[in-house]
């Protein structure tokens, strides 16, 4: 069919070259930027997935700079600990040589004047040492550790309540001296004694059960006889039988029955000669004292306390704390602890006065994309209020200093006092050299991370040049092709000339 209003071979031409120009266009786009994916339309799919990996690079490479932050600020820490080693060590050489007899009070006098300035140092290092303007080395650096206690003032220490029974004592519920107490879960005193004593390297103070004692049941000679066997700390005492005529003969049945199975219970029963007090108990180690009734003669559990003059139920015993330090108890209670430890929170004064709790501060380094991908590092006080340097320090300040070398047996005293506190340096600096270590495995593995993630992300998006390259030529012999033939398919309608000669 001849037609001239409709030239179908033009605009088949004209269709193909419109292809031909946008594949040219999009060739030429992924050699002029190298990326395959410039626009969404190129590919979906992989424009998410690599939105997604460049920001796990990039959140990669600012880690591996983090951990490189951290081990400077490591390293600036640790340069200064050394040289407070330094110092510890010339302290422990001056108050070796104070302790020997070959010196006069005035030499080690002399002695001791270069030993308080080198302590006056020591806080000064940690006051003054500081990253990126704030300190390291006096405890205040990042997020403090434990709560600080509440300063209260108790004369000669202080002794824990008795009364009701506190539910099991849990990790956490009681820290002493920045130390927490990892008490077993008996709420008995003698265990807690025994946890806080494993502790006392760590804390200076020490722990001491208490006799813990029962007071009895008050007596009012009632005319009823109740009978019945008595339970202490789980074990059965033999039948009791109380007697109306007298309450002194039912005390001494009472008595008679829970002592012949004492060496059981560790629990002795004493008469109190009164009808008011009744019959006490007593256990000498401060255990728990647990009383039940096993009734006869259907009386009720009132009427046998009231015939034997006991109490029913459980008391606790209580324990007392004592500072070696000659230093304040510092002592923090979680949620729920006082009730759980029988302490309430706070400071206890000892014989040097208040002391402030130590200061620990944990600085977290971000090391990964993910909010919990971090490396910590607790920081403690290298000053006068530390647990590192302060049984050294903590007078710093004073117009007569306690810790001194102006004697044989002081410098005795300091001698231990420096061995302590070079086992403290030495073991934070030991951490501080394994958190450096880990820190540049971390990099590595970071670096390992971020080339691989660079690769995945360089196959999805980054253009490949020899494919692109032929695709572009191949669209611009098709771009000329389709030109050409448009040209001829606009001169064939001319024939129809030729049909109106």
């Amino acid at each position: 069919m001849t037609v001239i209003n409709t030239n179908v071979k033009a605009l088949y031409t004209q269709s193909a070259l419109k292809i031909s120009d946008r594949q040219r266009t999009t060739a030429m786009a992924q050699l002029s930027t190298g990326k395959r994916i410039n626009s969404a339309k190129d590919d979906a799919a992989g424009l998410a997935i690599v939105g997604r990996m460049v920001q796990h690079i990039k959140s990669l490479n600012q880690a591996v700079r983090n951990a490189g932050d951290a081990i400077s600020l490591i390293q600036t820490t640790e340069g200064a600990t050394n040289e407070i080693t330094t110092i510890l060590q010339r302290m422990s050489e001056l108050a070796l040589q104070s302790s020997s007899a070959t010196y006069s009070p005035d030499q080690r006098g002399y002695m001791d004047l270069e030993f308080q300035q080198l302590k006056q140092e020591i806080v000064h290092i940690s006051d003054t040492t500081t990253w990126n303007d704030f300190s390291v080395l006096n405890g205040t650096a990042g997020a403090p550790v434990g709560t600080p206690p509440k300063k209260v003032t108790s004369e000669g220490g202080f002794t824990a309540y008795g009364g009701t029974a506190p539910a099991a004592m849990r990790r956490g519920d009681l820290i002493i001296n920045g130390t927490v107490i990892d008490a077993s879960a008996s709420n008995s005193a003698i265990d807690k004694v025994a946890a806080i004593n494993a502790a006392t390297p760590d804390t200076h103070v020490t722990a001491v059960a208490n006799s813990n004692v029962m007071s009895g049941s008050a007596m009012d000679g009632a005319s009823v006889l109740p009978g019945g066997r008595v339970s202490i700390n789980g074990f059965v005492t033999a039948a009791i039988e109380t007697y109306s005529t007298g309450s002194a003969d039912s005390r001494t049945a009472v008595v008679r029955a829970i002592n012949a199975i004492s060496a059981s219970t560790g629990v002795v029963a004493t008469d109190s000669g009164s009808d008011s007090q009744g019959v006490a108990l007593a256990a000498a180690d401060g255990r728990n004292i647990t009383v039940g009734f096993t009734l006869y003669h259907e009386a009720s559990a009132a009427a046998f306390a009231n015939a034997a003059g006991l109490k029913e139920g459980l008391q606790c015993g209580t324990y007392s704390l004592a500072n070696g330090s000659e230093q304040t108890i510092a002592v923090t209670n979680a949620a729920g602890g006082a009730a759980r430890s029988g302490l309430s929170a706070g400071s206890y004064e000892g014989v040097a006065g208040v002391l402030p709790p130590p200061h620990v501060g944990r600085l977290s380094f971000q090391v990964g994309g993910s909010s919990d991908q971090v490396i910590t590092i607790d920081l403690a006080d290298f000053g006068k209020n530390g647990t590192i340097t302060g049984g050294l320090t903590a007078d710093v300040g004073q117009s007569a200093p306690a810790v001194n070398i102006n004697s044989v047996e002081s410098a005795n005293v300091v001698l231990d006092k420096v061995n302590v506190a070079l086992d403290h340096v030495s073991a934070t600096r030991a951490t501080m050299g394994a958190i450096m270590n880990r820190l540049e495995h971390a990099i590595d593995n970071l670096n390992n991370v971020s080339v691989n993630t660079e690769a995945s992300r360089s196959r999805i998006e980054d253009a490949d040049y020899a494919a692109a390259s032929t695709e572009m030529a191949r669209t611009q012999i098709m771009q000329q092709a389709a030109t050409a033939v448009l040209a001829q398919a606009n001169t064939d309608q001319q024939t129809v000339l030729k049909l109106l000669q």
